[in-house]
């Protein structure tokens, strides 16, 4: 995880001031087609109001307002929605699909109306954005990892008083 951070050290003043403004601008509506977004990939019993849609709205906020942050702030506002996802029964690359369709979502944005942003801007935007993505990732495997070890924990303990009740 270290050479994330070392990797990603730059990601927040590199990130384009044209595309921070873009998402200040027009925060909410990023954030409800997001959310949308993610939502959409649960079954159709989750609905806006439940739990874990409010933390999902919450997290994903979080990680929008991190892009102006420190390396830390964004690892900690990516750890909010990367747990919910990591306890999923999604595959690591539907649950990454929601960093992409960030990015998709900010195009469409930023190409209408009268904001036209440069290609260049869109091009440094990417790499951010697969930066980010690469960090996500990591933090799911972390979190899959212990996910694995409290099941892996759990079998063993029920084996063992499994075996302690047949020898009293």
């Amino acid at each position: 995880m270290a050479y994330v951070h070392v990797f990603l050290g730059h990601f927040a003043k590199d990130m384009n001031r044209e595309i921070v403004q873009l998402i200040r601008e027009k925060r909410q509506i990023v954030l409800d087609q997001w959310k949308g977004y993610v939502l959409s990939l649960f079954p159709s019993a989750m609905k806006s109001a439940t739990p874990i849609a409010q933390a999902i709205e919450h997290g994903l906020g979080d990680v929008l307002d991190s892009f102006e942050t420190t390396p830390e702030k964004r690892t900690a506002a990516l750890s909010g929605v990367i747990r919910i996802l990591a306890v999923q029964s999604f595959s690591p690359s539907k649950s990454m699909s929601v960093f992409f369709a960030l990015r998709s979502i900010l195009r469409e944005i930023g190409g209408s109306g009268k904001r036209q942003i440069k290609q260049k801007h869109w091009d440094e935007f990417q790499t951010s954005m697969e930066q980010l993505t690469l960090e996500a990732f990591d933090s799911y495997m972390v979190h899959r990892e212990k996910i694995y070890q409290l099941k892996v924990d759990e079998s063993l303990r029920q084996s063992f008083m499994t075996r302690r009740g047949t020898r009293a």
